[in-house]
């Protein structure tokens, strides 16, 4: 086992003790043999340190932490530690509800050594709506290239990916940056902007590897209400946003005009006027359209009736 190289899988947990063995057994059947699997409690107030203490006496490439305090609590908090305790060549990072299929870390890693110059490697991801029902979301049609054009891909189509696709290179992360502690929403979305703007080369495998639950999704911010959630993400957003213009590079405009568009839409028809309002530094260049378009709106009965009149004359 020593001539293939290590990956670290970092998970953190929160009272999951319902649904995590299914994690675990999703990482424990993989095909790939040389990986550690870093658990870090993040204050659990069930029963699932217990579980976990029981879980991992299956197999010795289990690790089980708990967050200390000098994290913030919070899943990437509990990331961040997970991330200082790994030994691995590559990274991958699973929520404590995600099923990786059995081949996925076998896929991803061989991509990656591969070719050295590959920094990151994502696959097809599966949404499980509930027990029985599944949808595909397919893969992200970008074969390879560099992170920006994968960025700007998914502001066009306006889809996206989630951090139990990928496989990082670990050198990679000292550039990048570790998950933000502040971020309670979207943070995922930020953490991957970071990655893929410091990653020359990446590339995608034609494999349905990973498995994310719908049913869920919304657990960990279930401690907000609706207007609290849109502006917690609003404000992820305006933090990806102060990272691209401090780049001073237009490479970018797909992916933040896709999403700008996206977000100001969506406020828009439901008719989050204050929210808009709120962050209209962040949609500055939405709003200028919209006025434009009602300017031209107006305008444009009084272009129409003057042509009439002006051909009339003629």
């Amino acid at each position: 086992m020593n001539n293939i190289p290590l990956i670290s899988i970092i998970i953190p947990v929160y009272n999951r003790v319902d649904i995590i063995s299914e994690t675990l057994d999703s990482v424990l059947s993989q095909s790939y043999q040389n990986w550690e699997c870093i658990i870090v409690d993040d204050g659990s107030t069930d029963n699932s340190w217990d579980f976990l203490s029981e879980y991992i006496k299956k197999d010795s490439r289990f690790h089980l932490y708990k967050r200390p305090n000098n994290r913030k609590s919070g899943g990437c908090g509990a990331r961040n530690f997970g991330y200082l305790k790994s030994k691995g060549k590559y990274v991958k990072w699973l929520d404590s509800d995600d099923i990786i299929e059995k081949e996925l870390v076998e896929k991803e890693v061989q991509k990656l050594e591969e070719n050295r110059e590959l920094k990151f490697v994502y696959c097809g991801m599966t949404f499980l709506e509930d027990k029985n029902q599944q949808r595909n979301s397919g893969l992200i049609s970008l074969e390879s290239g560099t992170g920006i054009q994968l960025l700007n891909r998914i502001g066009i189509i306006r889809e996206y990916i989630l951090p139990g696709c990928c496989t990082i290179r670990k050198t990679v992360i000292p550039f990048s940056g570790l998950w933000n502690e502040e971020l309670k929403i979207n943070q995922d979305g930020e953490f991957l902007f970071r990655v893929l703007i410091n990653c020359d080369w990446i590339s995608s495998i034609d494999y349905i590897g990973f498995r994310y639950r719908l049913e869920n999704a919304n657990k960990i911010t279930s401690g907000y209400n609706d207007s609290e959630k849109v502006i917690l993400k609003l404000k992820s957003w305006q933090l990806i946003d102060s990272q691209i213009n401090i780049r001073k590079e237009n490479d970018l405009e797909d992916y933040i005009n896709g999403t700008k568009n996206f977000l100001y839409k969506y406020h828009l028809h439901l008719r989050q006027y204050k929210i808009i309002t709120e962050f209209h530094e962040l949609f500055w260049k939405q709003i200028k359209e919209e006025k434009r378009k009602r300017i031209l709106v107006k305008l444009l009965p009084m272009m129409v009736r003057r042509c009439i009149s002006a051909h009339l004359k003629f």
